[in-house]
């Protein structure tokens, strides 16, 4: 393409402005031809706005969990390998090994996605230390605060023999108040002021403070247990449920949680569509945070509760699945529907999704991935280094 040439455009059936040509329209993010299946255009549920190819409804915990990676299979490869650690720890009734990898895995795991999303250059290390400070000294307060009302449960026969005043206790005041210092982090950072406010960012805050707090609170409370020796004799069924539901289940629904409350916090509506359902999309990023809460809060029934095991990690397992949906919807609908960068329709840019050379606009022509599901530092950097058209004689290189 040569320097005069330009990009052919056409009007956006949505935005009723021209955009550059392509499948999805640069402003809004709408497919400019209508799909089938596709739902409402304000929800385009075919094409997930942090991953090219995928469905909003797609089950990828990678994408979900680690919104801003542009190259995903080391981490899907970290995953597997924690999990396959887990069940194996669980089979050889190795209490140590399995803490350790139940409660540290996945905030370890995290920690390695902030540095590769850029969150140690974009975000100021005081807020990402603060964030993890108050997760973790939270966590630990909560557990050796709430430890007698633990040991006193567990002498129960799965609630038998408690009164109904213990019950609501421990089966919701507890959980309740778990929830609140969980999300006391981010809400802390989002009420000093943080410099920038990207739903992403949000997410990162959220989920790390979620992610320090109940790390901190589980490994406060199962410390014990590695009195027990490196093999211990309890019944096997016992570790895998315990594998399954401490290392894998909660996790994933504190995570899911702090990150969705942390996308709603930094959730920003530009001017250009404030007259366009000004609160639905914030209404349903809400809705879906009180509902992760309220079902995370129902889960310290079933723990106090006479429900089987195995029953237990089934109903742990479905929450953590809706947790991370919810989360997965709602970065979804923030990423359509945020503020985005100044628009430089007439530069050029590489999409680091798709790998075209598109204009600089909000959302890619070619994959629909939000501009902001990289981070800042990789929109700077691509915007200070604009690929070079070719010119007009062919000698030219594209740089």
């Amino acid at each position: 393409m040569s320097d005069d040439e330009q990009p052919p455009t056409t009007e956006c059936r949505i935005c009723r402005v021209d955009v550059p040509a392509g499948t999805f329209c640069g402003l809004c993010g709408c497919h400019l031809t209508p799909r089938k299946f596709e739902g409402p255009d304000w929800l385009r549920i075919r094409n997930f706005g942090a991953a090219p190819g995928e469905s909003v409804l797609s089950p990828s915990l990678v994408s979900s969990l680690f919104p801003q990676l542009t190259h995903r299979g080391a981490f899907r490869v970290a995953l597997g390998a924690m999990l396959v650690s887990l069940v194996a720890f669980a089979l050889l009734r190795m209490p140590a090994a399995l803490i350790a990898v139940g409660v540290l895995g996945l905030p370890t795991l995290f920690l390695i996605y902030l540095r590769e999303a850029d969150a140690f250059r974009d975000l100021p290390p005081r807020v990402l230390a603060l964030t993890a400070v108050l997760g973790i000294g939270l966590g630990v307060g909560f557990a050796l605060f709430t430890g007698a009302a633990f040991d006193r449960s567990s002498g129960f026969a799965l609630g038998v023999g408690m009164t109904t005043q213990q019950m609501l206790l421990e089966g919701i005041a507890i959980p309740l108040a778990g929830a609140v210092l969980m999300l006391a982090p981010v809400v802390v950072i989002r009420l000093i002021g943080p410099p920038s406010r990207e739903s992403l960012e949000g997410f990162m805050i959220g989920a790390l403070g979620a992610l320090m707090f109940t790390a901190a609170a589980m490994m406060t409370r199962l410390v014990p247990q590695l009195d027990t020796g490196l093999v211990a004799t309890a019944p096997l069924s016992f570790y895998v449920v315990e594998a399954g539901i401490r290392g894998v289940a909660v996790p994933l629904t504190s995570a899911a949680t702090g990150g969705l409350i942390g996308a709603a916090l930094w959730f920003v509506r530009p001017e250009s569509k404030k007259h366009q359902r000004p609160v639905l999309a914030r209404a349903i990023l809400v809705f879906f945070a009180v509902a992760i809460l309220l079902l995370s809060i129902a889960l310290g029934l079933v723990d106090v509760s006479r429900s089987h095991q195995w029953l237990m990690l089934a109903l742990y397992t479905a929450v953590a699945a809706v947790a991370v949906l919810l989360l997965r919807v709602s970065l979804h609908l923030a990423l359509l529907h945020e503020a985005h960068d100044e628009i430089a329709a007439d530069e050029p840019v590489l999409c680091q999704n798709c790998g075209h050379v598109v204009p600089d606009m909000a959302f890619c022509p070619g994959c629909g991935v939000a501009a902001r599901a990289s981070s800042r530092s990789s929109r700077a950097l691509r915007r200070t280094a604009r690929p070079q058209p070719v010119d007009a004689d062919g000698d030219g290189d594209v740089r």
